[in-house]
C-alpha cells in the first residue's frame, strides 16, 4: 500500500497497532523501525476492523464450536497455563462477525469507540449551531459526507483523478517521477519510491528523510510463502478488480493483475526480511544526494528531491540498499507501462476506503478474506470509525478528559518509577554485564521520560483543512484528501524543526503502549490504563500482572535485540564494552533459537529472529515485575493470573496465519507460557511443577537476559 496516509486506511480497517504484541512499533514518527523495529510496542493490531463480506456464518456452525468446546477438558495449569486460566471466557466468548479476532485488547477498543461515538453524535446534533473552521464543524461534517453514499457514488474519483491521470499520462521515467512526487509531497502517498520523515537516529535531537521498501501488498514474508498460493490468486483477482474501477477493460485488467503481483513479487526477492529490519547496523546507511544519484542513476535525484521539498538535507538514510537498487534497475523506458500500471494499483488501492461505494466494497471484501472475517460492518459503524480515525487526537483529546484522572496519573507513575527501581537492581546484579557497561545502562534507565495518559500539549494538524459540508457539495473523498493535505504541509514543515519530544506517536484512546528508542521514552495511552490492565482498587501482584507487566515491557525494550543499540539520549550509538556485547548477543541467540521451537498454529512455528525483540521484552519483563512481588507465593499466583487473564484472546486461522508472517510479536498463548517456562518464580509460585509437566523447563534450559 502506499505508506504515508496508508496509516488512515489500516487505521481503521485493521485497528490501532502497538500492545497487542504483534508488531511491538511505534508509528510515524519513529525512527527507520518505523517499518522495522525502531520503538517497541506492546501489542499488535487489536481493534476496529472493517468488513466485506455480506456472508454470515451458519449459526448451526457457531453452536458446534460451543458445544465441542464444552466436551473438551479443562487442561491442568502444569500443562497449559493460559488455556487453564481462561478456560471460561474463550469457552464462552465468539470472535464477533465483523472482527479476526477477540481479546480484551480488542474489547476494549470497542468500548472507546463507543464512548467517542456518543460525542460524535452529539457534535453532529449540534452541527446548526457549531462555527465553520471549528474542529467540532469539521468532525460533524466529515462523518456526514462519510454516510452519504449517493454523494460517494456521483463523485467517483473525485479528486484524485488529477493524480491518476498524472500517472497514467507519463510518457518517460522523468515523467512518471514528477507523478510520483506530486502524490508524495501533496498527499503523502508512496508506492515505488517511499520517502518518509523519521527522528535521525544518530542524533535524535533532529529529523531526517529515510527510504523505505516500496510497496510490496500484503509483505514480503507472504508473498514467498509457498503455502500461500490460493491467498496470493485471491490477490490477483483483487488486483484486477481495481484495475477495473481504474477504468480498465477486463481483460487487460487481468492482464496488468498478473504482471502487478509478479513485479511485486520481484521485488520482495531483493529486499530484506523483517528479521532484518530490526537491526539499525542494516537499516542504517546514510548516504549524500551525490551518492543517491549513483545508487538511484536511472532517476534523476535532485529534481525528485526538489519537487518533495526536501532537497539540500546533508543527507538521507537508504534503509534497505539493495531493495533501492532493485526499484532502480526498474526504472527504465520498457518498464513504464507496468510501472503505472503498480502506481495506479497502490494509489487507488489505499484509497479505496473513501472511493465510491464499489470500490470500498471491494477492498473491504479483500481484507475480510485476509483475516477469515464473516460480516460486513453497518455503515454508519465504518463512517464513525473512520472519522474517529482521521481526527484522532482531536477525539483523543476529549477522550482524556472523560476518561482519564489526574490521580490514575499519578499512580501509574509511581507505579512506573517501583518497577524502574526493580529493573536498575537487576542489571547491576547481573553477572554477565561489566561494570562499564551496567553504569551506561543505569543512566540509560535514569534519564527515561514518561508519557502517561495523555499529551500536555495537543497540535491540531488538520488546522489548515477545510471541511466541506454536503449541503455546499462537500464529498468524502474531497474532505479526505483536505485532511491529507494538511497533514502532509504540517508535516513537510515540521522535518525543518528540531525534533518535538512532547510529540505523541499513538493517540490518548489506543489500547497499547510503546518505547520509542530515538526519544529513550516510555509511553502508555489512558486507554490501556484500565481493567483488566489496571485498576486503582486491585492489589500490588494483581496489577503487576497486568500494567506492571505492559510497563516492564516497554522498558525492556530499550534493552532488546535493537534498543539496546540506543544511549540515554535516544541516539544510535555504542554504549558497550565488546565483551559484555558479545555475552548479549550470546543470550539474545539463545532466545531466538528457543522461540523458534515454539509453535504458533497448527505446525507453523514462531520465527524467532522476527520476533525476538518482542520476546527478550516479554521474559524481561515478567522477571522485573516477579522481583517487585517477591517471594511471596500467594502474590505471585495473583500475579501470573492477571498476565495469562490479559492475553485471552482469539483469532480466525487466517488471522493467526497472516500474524506469524508479519508479526514481530509471538502469539498470546506463546507470551504467556512460553514466557513462564522460563520465570524462575513461576515454579515458587507452583511447586507441584515438575519434570514431564508441559510447563516445566529445566533450569539450565530456561533462557533470559534480563
Amino acid at each position: 500500500m502506499m505508506k504515508k496516509n496508508a496509516k488512515l486506511w489500516l487505521a481503521v480497517v485493521v485497528g490501532v497497532a502497538a500492545l497487542a504484541l504483534s508488531a511491538c512499533r511505534a508509528k510515524s514518527p519513529a525512527p527507520p523501525s518505523a517499518q522495522s523495529s525502531g520503538a517497541g510496542s506492546f501489542a499488535a493490531g487489536e481493534s476496529r476492523e472493517n468488513t466485506g463480506s455480506t456472508t454470515s456464518p451458519p449459526e448451526a456452525a457457531q453452536a458446534a464450536e460451543g458445544q465441542a468446546a464444552k466436551s473438551r477438558l479443562r487442561p491442568r495449569l502444569e500443562d497449559d497455563y493460559y488455556e487453564y486460566v481462561n478456560w471460561d471466557i474463550l469457552s464462552k466468548t465468539r470472535i464477533p462477525g465483523d472482527s479476526s479476532s477477540w481479546s480484551y485488547l480488542y474489547q476494549l477498543n470497542q468500548d472507546a469507540y463507543a464512548t467517542l461515538d456518543q460525542l460524535l453524535k452529539e457534535t453532529v446534533k449540534k452541527r446548526p449551531s457549531l462555527e465553520m473552521g471549528s474542529t467540532e464543524q469539521k468532525i460533524a461534517d466529515f462523518y456526514r459526507t462519510a454516510l452519504d453514499e449517493d454523494a460517494r457514488a456521483a463523485a467517483g474519483l473525485g479528486g484524485l483523478a488529477p493524480y491518476l491521470e498524472s500517472v497514467r499520462s507519463a510518457n518517460t521515467i522523468p515523467q512518471y517521477l514528477e507523478s510520483l512526487a506530486g502524490l508524495r509531497r501533496d498527499l503523502g502517498l508512496t508506492s515505488l519510491i517511499n520517502v518518509q520523515k523519521t527522528e535521525d537516529l544518530r542524533d535524535s535531537s533532529r529529523y531526517v528523510y529515510c527510504f523505505f521498501q516500496p510497496d510490496l501488498g500484503p509483505g514480503k514474508e507472504i508473498l514467498e510463502d509457498g503455502t500461500m498460493g490460493s491467498f496470493l490468486d485471491e490477490y490477483q483477482s483483487y488486483i484486477g478488480r481495481v484495475m477495473e474501477y481504474s477504468g480498465m477493460e477486463p481483460g487487460d485488467a487481468g492482464k496488468a493483475a498478473s504482471e502487478i503481483l509478479a513485479f511485486q513479487r520481484e521485488l520482495a526477492a531483493a529486499t530484506l526480511p523483517l528479521s532484518r529490519r530490526q537491526d539499525p547496523d542494516v537499516y542504517y546507511n546514510p548516504y549524500t544526494a551525490a551518492q543517491l544519484q549513483q545508487l538511484l542513476s536511472n532517476a534523476d535525484v535532485p529534481a525528485y528531491l526538489d519537487a518533495l521539498g526536501i532537497a539540500g538535507r546533508d543527507f538521507y538514510v537508504v534503509t534497505d540498499v539493495k531493495a533501492l537498487e532493485a526499484c532502480n534497475d526498474w526504472l527504465t523506458e520498457d518498464h513504464l507501462e507496468l510501472l503505472k500500471n503498480y502506481t495506479v494499483f497502490c494509489l487507488l488501492s489505499d484509497m479505496s476506503l473513501y472511493l465510491t461505494p464499489q470500490m470500498q466494497g471491494n477492498a473491504l471484501a479483500w481484507h475480510n478474506f485476509q483475516n477469515g472475517i464473516a460480516e460486513m460492518k453497518a455503515a454508519d459503524k465504518l463512517a464513525g470509525e473512520m472519522t474517529q480515525s482521521m481526527f484522532g487526537f482531536e477525539f483523543g483529546r476529549l477522550y482524556a478528559e472523560q476518561s482519564f484522572s489526574e490521580e490514575d496519573k499519578e499512580n501509574v507513575t509511581a507505579m512506573i518509577r517501583q518497577i524502574l527501581a526493580a529493573y536498575k537492581k537487576r542489571i547491576l546484579a547481573l553477572d554477565w554485564m561489566g561494570d562499564e557497561t551496567k553504569a551506561n545502562a543505569v543512566k540509560k534507565l535514569d534519564s527515561m521520560t514518561l508519557k502517561v495518559g495523555y499529551p500536555d500539549h495537543f497540535t491540531d494538524i488538520h488546522a489548515a483543512a477545510r471541511i466541506t459540508p454536503p449541503e455546499e457539495g462537500g464529498t468524502l473523498i474531497g474532505n479526505v484528501l483536505a485532511l491529507m493535505r494538511a497533514e502532509t504541509a504540517f508535516d513537510l514543515e515540521e522535518g525543518k524543526k528540531p525534533v518535538d519530544k512532547e510529540k505523541w506517536a499513538m493517540t490518548p484512546q489506543t489500547v497499547n503502549a510503546y518505547y520509542n528508542p530515538s526519544g529513550n521514552e516510555i509511553v502508555f495511552p489512558a486507554g490501556i490504563l484500565q481493567e483488566p490492565f489496571y485498576s486503582p482498587e486491585a492489589d500490588l501482584a494483581t496489577d503487576m500482572g497486568g500494567i506492571g507487566m505492559v510497563i516492564a515491557h516497554e522498558i525492556s525494550h530499550a534493552f532488546d535485540s535493537s534498543g539496546a543499540m540506543y544511549d540515554e539520549k535516544g541516539n544510535y550509538k555504542m554504549w558497550w564494552t565488546e565483551e559484555d556485547l558479545e555475552n548479549f548477543r550470546a543470550l539474545a541467540g539463545k532466545v531466538a533459537d528457543y522461540y523458534d521451537g515454539q509453535e504458533g498454529f497448527e505446525g507453523r512455528f514462531v520465527n524467532g529472529e522476527q520476533t525476538l525483540g518482542e520476546n527478550i521484552a516479554d521474559l524481561g519483563s515478567l522477571s522485573c515485575i516477579t522481583s517487585v512481588v517477591g517471594d511471596d507465593p500467594d502474590g505471585l499466583r495473583a500475579l501470573f493470573t492477571r498476565f495469562a487473564t490479559i492475553w485471552a484472546s482469539k483469532y480466525t486461522d487466517e488471522a493467526m496465519i497472516r500474524r506469524l508472517n508479519t508479526d514481530v510479536h509471538s502469539p498470546a498463548k506463546v507470551r504467556v507460557n512460553a514466557v513462564l517456562r522460563n520465570t524462575d518464580a513461576f515454579y515458587l509460585a507452583y511447586p507441584q511443577l515438575r519434570e514431564g509437566d508441559k510447563m516445566y523447563l529445566a533450569p539450565e534450559q530456561r533462557v533470559g537476559i534480563w
